[in-house]
C-alpha cells in the first residue's frame, strides 16, 4: 500500500490520525517494518554554508524543510520510491562519518495524544556528535521541526496506545513509532577530509517492544574480556555508526555461546590492574556498557548505581539519564521495593554514578539495562565463557523469571512518565506533543 504525501495539520480539530488498519502492530519485531508505507525527510547543505534560515526559519515556519508544492512537502520523500542517493565514493560509506539518534513516539493511553520522549536531550547529544564527526550541526529549531514533520506525516504508522494494567492503571508497554534523525557526509570524495556535502535525514519505523506486560525473563550477559567497545580518548561517548560496528562480531560470538549480549570492560583497567589489590585483574576491571544499552546495579547496600560518564567511553543514554532522575526524585516510593529486594526493612535508597567494578556485581541483588528500544530490562546472570582467560560467573537473586522489585518499579515509573501519567516540575517538559504548534513542540510539556 502506498500512502500519498500531505501537508500535516498543526493543532488539527480532527485530532491525531488513527493507526493504519490491518497492521498487527503488537507483533512487529524490533526492526525496519513496512517501509513501503512511510516517508522520510531529506535536506542537504555544504560544510561552508552549514544549516541556515533558508533550510528552516522558526519565525515564519518557512524554508526548504517546510516548503509545499502542489500540496506536498518538497523535503518529504517516499521511503520505497525515492531512496537516498548515494555513490560508491560517498564520504560516510568510506570513512564512517555518520551520527544518528533514536527516539520513541507513543500514543497516550489517557489523552490519545502522540507524545515524543525527551528530544531535547537527543539534540544535545546529536550536536556533540556532529562536532566530533566534522559535520555542521543543525539548529535546535531545525532538528525539532524535522522530527515533528516526519512524525506528523507518518502518524498512520504510530501504533495504538498501550493497554493499562487493570490492577495498577500503569501502561503495559507495547509497540512504538521509532524515529531516527541522521547526519552524514553524503558528498563524493577519496581523500580523508570533511565531506563536501552533508545530508540531514529523519526516518521512522513502527517497532515492537522487547517485552510487553509483566512477565519477562532476564538477560544472560557475557563479560567481554578480549574485545574493546571503546577506549579513553576515542568516540565511545558519541552516537556514531562506528561504535556499533565494533560490537557486531563480539555480539555474534556471544550469542553462539548462549548469551544475549556482551558487557564490555574498560580493557586498560583489566590489563593494568593494581598490583597491591587482593582482587584478581578481572574483578578489578571497570564496567562500561552493553552493545547498545547502559547498565545499572541494585546493590545490597541500597545503592542504585550506573557507570559514570567521566571516562568518556560510555554513551550518555537518554533512558539512562531518565532512570537516574526518576530514582532521585521518587526515592521514597522506591524504598519499600528496595526493602523487599534486599530483605532489610530500614534500608535507605541512594542513587549514584561512579566507576563500577566487576567485583561490584557480587554485591548486586538486581541488575538491569536501559535503552530507547528496551526501556528497562532485567539481567539474570553475567559471566565469562569457557574459553575466556579468567573465569567469572554470578547469578542474581532477582531477574531470572521476572524483574526484581526495584527494576519493575522503575519500569512502571518510566512507562507512567512516557504516557504523561506521572510528572513533576523537573520532568514536565520531557514530553512533546507532536500535534502542538512548532513553538510549543520545541518547548515541551503537555
Amino acid at each position: 500500500m502506498v500512502v500519498s504525501k500531505f501537508k500535516a495539520a498543526v493543532n488539527s480539530d480532527e485530532g491525531v490520525p488513527p493507526p493504519q488498519e490491518g497492521v498487527e502492530f503488537a507483533k512487529l519485531p524490533w526492526n525496519l517494518n513496512l517501509p513501503d508505507q512511510h516517508y522520510y525527510v531529506h535536506l542537504t547543505t555544504d560544510p561552508e554554508s552549514g544549516w541556515t534560515l533558508e533550510h528552516y526559519d522558526p519565525k515564519t515556519d518557512g524554508g526548504i524543510l517546510t516548503d509545499v508544492t502542489d500540496g506536498e512537502y518538497k523535503s518529504l520523500k517516499h521511503y520505497g520510491q525515492s531512496p537516498l542517493p548515494l555513490f560508491p565514493s560517498t564520504t560516510s560509506l568510506n570513512y564512517g562519518t555518520t551520527i544518528w539518534e533514536g527516539l520513541a513516539c507513543r500514543r497516550s493511553p489517557t489523552t490519545g495524544k502522540a507524545l515524543l520522549f525527551r528530544p531535547q536531550m537527543n539534540y544535545a547529544r546529536f550536536a556533540r556528535g556532529a562536532h566530533a564527526m566534522c559535520l555542521p550541526p543543525p539548529s535546535y529549531e531545525l532538528f525539532m521541526r524535522g522530527l515533528q514533520m516526519v512524525l506528523q506525516n507518518n502518524m498512520h504508522m504510530c501504533p495504538p496506545a498501550p493497554e493499562l494494567d487493570p490492577d495498577t492503571g500503569v501502561p503495559l508497554g507495547g509497540a512504538k513509532l521509532y524515529v531516527r534523525p541522521m547526519l552524514l557526509g553524503s558528498g563524493q570524495q577519496l581523500g580523508l577530509h570533511a565531506s563536501p556535502q552533508i545530508s540531514l535525514v529523519f526516518f521512522v519505523s513502527p517497532t515492537g517492544s522487547y517485552f510487553q506486560g509483566k512477565a519477562m525473563g532476564g538477560l544472560k550477559l557475557h563479560l567481554e574480556t578480549r574485545k574493546s567497545r571503546a577506549a579513553r580518548g576515542g568516540t565511545g561517548n558519541i552516537k556514531c555508526s562506528g561504535n556499533y560496528a565494533v560490537t557486531m562480531r563480539p555480539l555474534m560470538d556471544a550469542k553462539e555461546h548462549g548469551f544475549h549480549d556482551n558487557l564490555y570492560l574498560e580493557l586498560d583497567t583489566y590489563h593494568n590492574p593494581t598490583p597491591s589489590s587482593t582482587l584478581s585483574p578481572l574483578r578489578q576491571a571497570i564496567l562500561q556498557e552493553l552493545s547498545a544499552a547502559n547498565i545499572f546495579l541494585v546493590l545490597e547496600s541500597g545503592e542504585i548505581v550506573t557507570p559514570c560518564l567521566s571516562r568518556g567511553t560510555i554513551l550518555p543514554g537518554v533512558t539512562r539519564d531518565s532512570v537516574l532522575e526518576m530514582a532521585k526524585m521518587f526515592k521514597d516510593e522506591l524504598q519499600p521495593v528496595m526493602a523487599k529486594s534486599v530483605g532489610k526493612e530500614d534500608i535507605e535508597v541512594t542513587v549514584s554514578e561512579r566507576d563500577v567494578s566487576v567485583e561490584d556485581l557480587n554485591s548486586a541483588v538486581e541488575v538491569f539495562v536501559t535503552g530507547t528500544a528496551a526501556e528497562v530490562v532485567p539481567v539474570q546472570s553475567i559471566g565469562t565463557s569457557a574459553d575466556d582467560e579468567e573465569s567469572f560467573s554470578v547469578k542474581f537473586p532477582h531477574g531470572e523469571s521476572e524483574p526484581g522489585p526495584v527494576t519493575f518499579k522503575l519500569l512502571e515509573m518510566l512507562r507512567e512518565v512516557v504516557a504523561g501519567q506521572r510528572t513533576s516540575e523537573k520532568i514536565q517538559d520531557w514530553l512533546c506533543d507532536v500535534h502542538s504548534t512548532p513553538e510549543d513542540f520545541r518547548k515541551g510539556g503537555i
